[in-house]
């Protein structure tokens, strides 16, 4: 199949993007921006970024990155991310994540699903891999040109005996060690169309299989609970990982719309009906039991009250704070005498 080349590549250590135009294209997919928003929102915040609308998860260690909390799976769709996040798995299918100084990791989103939007980088004893830029875009038949290389601090690396069959986050790579691992690997990148589906089988399976002395596996994709989406572009033109900035906005302006006009009417409708009528009840009971019980406490009264109108300058000391406690004052110059 003829492979139509990437219209924007990122080239060097560096991770330097060549900017290039979005071009439109008719692209049919089974999944909206707006499902995005009501699934990923108790999970993390939506802010401004240089792509547009972005994710950023919430709760997060400090040094986070995606891929790296689930495990990496075989299947006919290639190399499958199986995410162990609490929000899913949707933001390593659609869309990819990017670095912003400002938030960290952000995820910017798209419509076009993949078994998993990375760039490889491998070698016999370790395999790395890093989201891919949001400004790649390729052709209706996929990509197959030269490596997409970022930042190597964005690289995620474990050792290639170890790749399959754990969590990564048990068998990661010290990221310091980035650069000298990534000196000693190979950069590849590769996504094929067939079928319809994006497809990822750029990581050689036989290095995998030698390294870990062992066949792979080609598993189900239901494992990674996620479901492969058609993706179609006409007149030769190019698909896009992630959706055009405008559409993103306004998917977003409708979502908010939405609770504006659910939520607002329940919280105003609760206050109105419910402190009037049952704190008043909760205030008085537990008063009464205070007071009455202790039958010392009922017969040192009468003497708390006489040497209060005995004394009638300290009433004026105070007089809207003294009011509530002046039984426990008698009550503690009572026992006082007693001692």
């Amino acid at each position: 199949m003829k492979k139509i080349t990437v219209a924007t590549i990122l080239l060097g250590a560096l991770g330097m993007v060549i900017p290039a135009p979005q071009a439109r294209a008719q692209v049919s997919v089974s999944v909206s921006i707006g499902t995005f928003y009501d699934e990923l929102s108790p999970y993390g915040e939506w802010v401004d970024c240089t792509y547009g609308e972005c994710w950023v998860p919430r709760g997060v260690g400090a040094g986070w990155q995606p891929y790296t909390n689930g495990e990496w799976i075989y299947t006919r769709y290639g190399w499958t991310w199986v995410s162990s996040d609490p929000w899913g798995g949707n933001p390593y299918h659609y869309g990819t994540w990017t670095f912003v100084s400002r938030y960290g990791w952000v995820w910017v989103p798209g419509t076009v699903w993949a078994p998993a939007w990375v760039t490889w980088s491998y070698s016999d004893s370790y395999v790395g891999w890093a989201p891919m830029p949001p400004t790649v875009l390729f052709g209706s038949a996929g990509y197959s040109g030269r490596p997409v290389v970022v930042k190597q601090a964005q690289y995620v690396f474990v050792p290639t005996n170890r790749f399959l069959g754990t969590n990564v986050r048990s068998v990661r790579v010290e990221a310091r060690r980035n650069s000298e691992i990534f000196r000693q690997a190979k950069p590849v990148t590769r996504f094929d169309v067939s079928g319809g589906v994006v497809r990822n089988m750029a990581l050689p399976m036989a290095t995998v299989q030698r390294a870990m002395g062992s066949k792979i596996e080609t598993r189900e994709i239901s494992t990674a609970n996620t479901t492969p989406r058609t993706v179609s572009s006409g007149g030769g033109g190019h698909v896009a990982m992630v959706a055009p900035a405008h559409d993103v906005k306004a998917a977003r302006a409708s979502w908010q719309a939405k609770p504006q006009q659910q939520v607002k009417p329940q919280q105003q409708a609760k206050p109105q009906q419910q402190p009037q009528h049952q704190q008043q009840p909760k205030v008085q009971q537990p008063s009464q039991p205070q007071h009455q019980p202790p039958p010392q406490q009922q017969q040192e009264q009468p003497k708390a009250q006489k040497q209060q109108q005995a004394k009638p300058q300290q009433p004026q000391q105070g007089h809207e704070k003294a009011g509530p406690a002046s039984d426990e004052q008698g009550k503690d110059k009572d026992k006082g005498k007693k001692d």
